[in-house]
């Protein structure tokens, strides 16, 4: 029986390489999947844990405790203990203390902490607190509060307590505030606080005066538990242990689990749409190869039965010929199945790669089991088929009931499955069901089509269309043919279709986030630094601007140079016209240098008053404080020295000190030498003065060449600030969504860099913004820098153009920038590509590729069968006077028209299943909505699938056919059939 079989395969070796072919194809599929898989699982997490935000991977373990005299003792126990119950972290936790105190006269809210290896992770100017009552404190709380190195702060645990003396020996800032060392909020500014903390040496925690410290234990998430499945169950766990013990465990990572979950189920649900898609159109293509194999063996069978063969013997030496390509096939295919997964996706974790081959090896056995059913399926009807059918040439009538009913069935199915599919996410398999739902019904009217076509050509004269339509009427296994066609080009132009799609959302999500092609996140102490170091190192506009996004104001804010925003910004059509924001100067003070300043002022209370004059350095940014103390009752003039200011000052505000309800001060000049800070016209203009325009306010009454400053009486006493107006009010703005709703009960204001509450108008009106989103305000950084007070309130950044040269960025930090981050529109766009979503649209393009490789193979099996039979026919009518150009186009034209008539149908079904199941879900794993949707069905993806999908298969067909014509266009027709 081998002899047998191994002789009719050599018989028929273009049959066997088919079938051995679409084997390939069939477990090169199935055994992918469960590789690519793990293997993208386990690139997902990574990708996930990557751009997570650290605060997403940190754990922090707390307890409230005094430290009896002995911090360093205190933290070894504490360490010990948390140890002990907690079992997921790595093996560097950082330890802390952290307690709030009362700063100042004011009480104001501070943090005084400690942590390992605090210096470390700053810029530190001076040193670093090395025994007790030593501390560093920020640049910005310097700033602040006018500390410098050398002075002494007094922090008490409330206002009247007894307080403990530090002294500063250092100004900080922080290296890698964005990274995981200072994720734990216990060690941050928030709003709860007045200023940074005030860092300590262990020792200083001695004192009994710090009372009831919280003690902090930080770690991470290992790696290899966020692989796990279980991490939140082990958390929970931990959790309980640890408050049986008296501590308290922060693990703010819900977020980052859930999108690992989210990617997780979107590439299981995706490989496991696009591999049974791929399975189930092999299956079919074999089914489709063995039917027309087993007919070109049709008299093989009838000599077997004439010889007395059994039907048993019979079907082994048939299920032979198929048995021996599809078992060869398993090795290869297996093996290209694994590398095509690595190279996809690379490798799957090592403690998983045995479950995943066993997992490999199982799906393609069970794949190539489906195959040998569907290949033998179609030699049944050949084997039970009478001798006289078998020795029959010419195909009988192809339809019958049970044909019919099977497509009626296959139909409701597809239909059935489309509905269902569309619904519980597996969308990316509705095109197919679509297909087949056209394809089917479509398949049964070609035949009827070509039936009557055929006919009426004949009759009319019409040789070549009645020929062709004859043919295709008349081969069985046409409409099988195109229905195959049809199914793979549609799963083919739904994947380029989705491909497309996310790249394009990819595309825009990543430059609506940034903002522009390059964004480097930058540290400046504040926003006037930072306007100036980009103009120095792009003085000509056309690479560079400064930017401050504030994360934490409702609705968030984006300042950005103005002037420089049409040359550097993505701007996109969905952000509406490009605005005008910029804001000219208000007026032209003159600005403060190093000396006395003189003030005369009129003090109409009863006590003397004391007035503060905040300035700012127009070059640094670095804020300072000249206070006019005790300014007594009546007319007088009084001086104070003002320090620094090398490159000159202007003056932000004017604050009443230690006012008490009707406390006045009229300023009538502020001068410094022979030069006019404010003279009698500026100090009696309105225009160029305002109050704050939120809350209680003091009374600033600008009139007559004089300035009155009037705190009111409790309880309407509150901000006590008078600010010079530096730039035209109100200032132009950009909203994007809805306003504020504190806008609706009064004039529109908004709190930018300490500014306070600055009248705005509303330039213009949006959907959205770049890197605030749906509900943000646009507003010009340097009109914004001239009426505040020096702080940031944001995240300070620089956007750069693609073409922006090194040189550019060298200059940044030469002037004193320091780069945090730097991101492209790109970097971001892969980082994307790296979730869920995009990676299963990945493998399901390559498993539709596959599945026209499929189709493709079967349509030269179809071509290559009738070849023989079509050979002979149109041989007989060459000799009957039948032209070869006739005959060559008869003999080719059927099954391509079969061909694009198929790949039409699958496009139309491509795009039909779209319109039908509405706009794609983004290809995120959250619910970003922000850029309008691009378009689901991009032309330049149609184009390319129905191009590559006419390329695959006209060569096919091409190449099957083209022994025909050689035969049909030969001087002596009278040749043997080609094989």
């Amino acid at each position: 029986m081998l002899r047998l079989v191994l002789g009719a395969l050599r018989a028929r070796t273009a049959q066997a390489w088919t079938v051995f072919a679409l084997a390939v194809l069939l477990v090169t599929a199935a055994a992918a999947g469960p590789w690519y898989a793990a293997a993208a699982e386990r690139r997902a997490v990574a990708a996930d844990v990557a751009v997570a935000p650290a605060t997403q991977r940190m754990l922090s373990v707390r307890r409230q405790s005094d430290t009896d005299g002995d911090a360093t003792v205190a933290l070894t126990t504490f360490r010990a203990g948390v140890e002990r119950l907690l079992t997921v972290r790595d093996a560097a936790p950082v330890l802390g203390i952290a307690v709030s105190m009362s700063y100042g006269s004011g009480g104001a809210s501070v943090v005084a902490a400690y942590r390992d290896g605090a210096c470390e992770h700053m810029r530190v100017e001076g040193s670093c607190p090395q025994a007790a009552g030593e501390t560093v404190v920020s640049g910005a709380t310097a700033a602040a509060y006018n500390l410098r190195i050398g002075d002494t702060v007094l922090l008490s645990t409330q206002p009247g307590a007894p307080q403990e003396r530090l002294r500063v020996v250092g100004r900080y800032e922080l290296a890698d505030p964005a990274g995981l060392y200072w994720a734990n909020p216990l060690f941050r500014r928030d709003r709860s606080v007045a200023a940074d903390p005030f860092f300590v040496a262990a020792d200083t925690f001695a004192s009994s005066r710090f009372a009831d410290p919280t003690f902090d234990y930080t770690t991470t998430v290992p790696a290899q538990a966020l692989a796990g499945g279980d991490l939140d169950e082990r958390l929970r766990r931990a959790e309980y242990t640890l408050r049986s013990g008296g501590y308290y465990l922060v693990a703010p990572t819900q977020d980052l689990l859930a999108r690992i979950a989210a990617d997780r189920a979107a590439i299981r649900r995706g490989v496991l749409t696009g591999v049974l898609q791929a399975v189930i159109l092999c299956w079919f293509a074999l089914g489709l190869a063995g039917r027309h194999t087993a007919g070109d063996r049709r008299g093989d069978v009838a000599l077997l039965k004439l010889r007395g063969s059994t039907r048993r013997r019979t079907l082994r030496l048939a299920a032979g010929q198929h048995l021996v390509p599809l078992l060869a096939a398993a090795p290869a295919g297996l093996g290209l199945g694994l590398l095509l997964g690595h190279v996809l996706a690379g490798a799957p974790p090592s403690a998983e790669t045995g479950s995943v081959l066993r997992a490999s090896g199982v799906a393609a056995g069970l794949a190539l089991l489906g195959g040998a059913a569907a290949v033998l399926s179609a030699e049944l009807p050949v084997l039970r088929a009478p001798v006289a059918a078998l020795l029959r040439e010419v195909p009988g009538r192809r339809r019958g009931w049970r044909r019919g009913a099977a497509d009626a069935v296959l139909v409701v199915l597809a239909a059935v499955g489309a509905f269902q599919l569309g619904r519980n996410g597996f969308a990316a398999a509705v095109p197919v069901l679509v297909a087949v739902l056209l394809a089917v019904p479509l398949a049964r009217l070609l035949g009827a089509v070509a039936d009557r076509a055929g006919a009426g050509a004949l009759r009319g004269g019409r040789l070549r269309l009645g020929l062709t339509a004859v043919q295709v009427s008349r081969r069985p296994g046409a409409d099988r043919v195109f229905a195959l066609v049809a199914v793979a080009v549609a799963g083919l132009t739904a994947a380029t279709a989705a491909q497309v799609f996310g790249d394009t959302a990819r595309a825009d999500r990543s430059g609506q986030e940034l903002g522009a092609d390059r964004v480097l996140t930058v540290q400046a102490a504040n926003p006037t630094l930072l306007l100036r170091a980009v103009r120095e190192a792009d003085p000509t506009g056309r690479y560079a601007m400064a930017a401050v996004v504030d994360d934490t104001s409702r609705p968030r804010i984006l300042a950005v140079d103005a002037s420089r925003l049409a040359a550097v910004a993505r701007w996109r059509t969905a952000y509406g016209p490009l605005p005008a924001l910029a804001a000219p100067p208000a007026g032209s003070p003159v600005a403060v240098t190093a000396g006395p300043l003189v003030l005369r002022a009129r003090n109409t209370g009863e006590r003397p008053a004391a007035l503060a004059v905040h300035l700012q350095d127009t070059a640094t940014g670095a804020l300072g404080t000249v206070t006019f103390e005790a300014v007594p009752a009546g007319e007088h003039e009084v001086t104070a020295a003002v320090e620094g200011c090398a490159g000159g000052c202007r003056v932000t505000r004017l604050d009443l000190v230690r006012a008490a309800a009707g406390d006045a001060l009229t300023v009538e000049a502020l001068r410094q030498a022979d030069r006019a800070v404010f003279d009698s016209a500026a100090l009696g203009d309105p225009r160029l003065w305002r109050a704050a325009a939120k809350g209680p306010a003091m009374s600033v009454v600008a009139r007559q060449g004089t300035l009155t400053l009037a705190q009111a009486p409790a309880p309407y006493r509150g901000d006590s600030s008078a600010y010079p107006i530096a730039a035209g009010l109100p200032l132009p703005v950009v909203v994007a969504g809805e306003a504020p709703e504190a806008w609706r009960l009064g004039d529109p204001a908004v709190d930018v860099f300490g500014s306070g509450a600055v009248p705005v108008r509303v330039a213009g009106t949006t959907g959205v913004l770049p890197a605030v989103g749906t509900a943000g305000i646009l507003l010009d950084l340097d009109a914004a820098q001239r009426l505040g007070t020096g702080g940031t309130g944001g995240r300070t950044e620089v956007w750069l153009t693609a073409g922006a040269p090194a040189s550019v960025v060298a200059a940044l930090t030469t002037a004193g920038l320091v780069v945090l981050a730097d991101d492209t529109v790109t970097a971001r766009a892969d980082r994307l590509a790296g979730q869920g979503p995009a990676v299963a649209a990945r493998l399901q393009l390559v498993t539709a590729a596959l599945g026209l490789l499929a189709a493709a193979t079967a349509l030269a099996v179809a071509v290559a069968v009738e070849r023989r039979r079509r050979l002979t026919e149109l041989r007989a009518l060459r000799r009957q006077g039948l032209p070869a150009g006739i005959a060559v186009t008869a003999g080719r034209a059927g099954y391509a028209a079969v061909l694009v008539l198929g790949a039409a149908t699958g496009l139309l079904a491509a795009v039909a299943a779209r319109l039908a199941t509405g706009p794609p879900r983004r290809p995120f794993v959250d619910d970003w909505q922000v850029m309008p949707a691009p378009s689901a069905l991009p032309p330049p993806a149609l184009a390319a699938a129905a191009a590559v999908a006419l390329c695959v298969l006209g060569l096919s067909w091409w190449l099957t056919a083209l022994p025909l014509t050689r035969h049909l266009n030969a001087p002596d027709t009278a040749q043997g059939p080609s094989r």
